[in-house]
C-alpha cells in the first residue's frame, strides 16, 4: 500500500529521505551536517552534496546540488582580501544544480507523490552520484581546473552560479593564486561583466579596490 504525502509534514518526508540515503553516505564517508546536507573533509577543503524537498502535502519536488570548497580560495577571499562580509553566506567555491552535470538526463525537479516516489528519488540520487556526480567533484578538486572554469569558461560558471556578483570576485582570487599572466585582461573582462549585470556603485568599487593592483603582489 502506498502512503500518500497528504497529511505528512514536509519535515517528515525530509527525514525519511535522509534515513534512506544515510547508509550510502556513511559508506562514502560523508557526514550529514544538517538534514539532507552531506559533507566530506578533503585535502583541499570539503565536498558537499545537498538535497532539497519543497512543495505541499499533495506533491513534493526534490532537487540535488553538489559542490566543493577550496579552503585556499575561500580563505584568500575572506582573510587575505578582507571580503568576509561579502562571502559570509557563500562559502563554497563551486555549488550547482545536478542538471548542469548531466543535462541530457536530469530533470530540474523530481516529483514525489508518495513514499515509493521518495525511495525512487533516493535511488536516482545514488545512481547519479556513482556514475556522474563524484567524478565531477573529483575533476574540480584541482585548483587548475577551477581556474580553467572561472577564467576560461566564465559564461558556464556564471550560469551555474545564477549570475552571482560574487563569481567575478572568486575568478580573480583564483587568477591571482594561479599567477595568471593575463591577470590584467581578466580583471577588465570580469569588471565588464559586473557592469553588464547593472552592478555599479559599491560592488564595482570593492572589486577595483581589491583586485586592481594585485598583479605584482605576492601572496607568499
Amino acid at each position: 500500500m502506498l502512503v500518500l504525502f497528504c497529511g505528512m509534514l514536509q519535515e517528515e518526508a525530509k527525514y525519511r529521505l535522509s534515513q534512506y540515503l544515510q547508509p550510502y553516505f556513511d559508506h562514502k564517508r560523508y557526514r550529514e551536517k544538517d538534514t539532507l546536507r552531506y559533507e566530506r573533509k578533503t585535502s583541499f577543503g570539503s565536498s558537499v552534496v545537498m538535497a532539497t524537498l519543497t512543495g505541499d502535502h499533495d506533491m513534493l519536488y526534490a532537487k540535488l546540488f553538489l559542490g566543493l570548497r577550496h579552503d585556499l580560495v575561500e580563505l584568500t577571499l575572506t582573510n587575505t582580501f578582507g571580503l568576509e562580509d561579502y562571502f559570509q553566506n557563500s562559502s563554497y567555491s563551486l555549488l550547482l544544480h545536478w542538471k548542469y552535470v548531466d543535462t541530457a538526463k536530469i530533470a530540474s525537479a523530481l516529483p514525489c507523490r508518495n513514499l515509493k516516489d521518495l525511495e525512487a528519488v533516493g535511488e536516482m540520487i545514488i545512481d547519479f552520484l556513482d556514475h556522474k556526480g563524484f567524478d565531477f567533484l573529483n575533476h574540480y578538486k584541482k585548483l587548475s581546473m577551477l581556474d580553467h572554469l572561472y577564467n576560461d569558461k566564465f559564461e558556464k560558471i556564471a550560469k551555474w552560479s545564477s549570475h552571482s556578483y560574487l563569481t567575478p570576485f572568486r575568478a580573480m582570487a583564483v587568477a591571482k593564486l594561479m599567477e595568471r599572466e593575463d591577470y590584467d585582461t581578466l580583471f577588465q573582462t570580469h569588471r565588464s561583466y559586473l557592469e553588464s549585470r547593472g552592478l555599479s556603485g559599491p560592488i564595482i568599487a570593492k572589486y577595483e579596490k581589491t583586485f586592481a593592483h594585485l598583479k605584482k603582489l605576492s601572496l607568499n
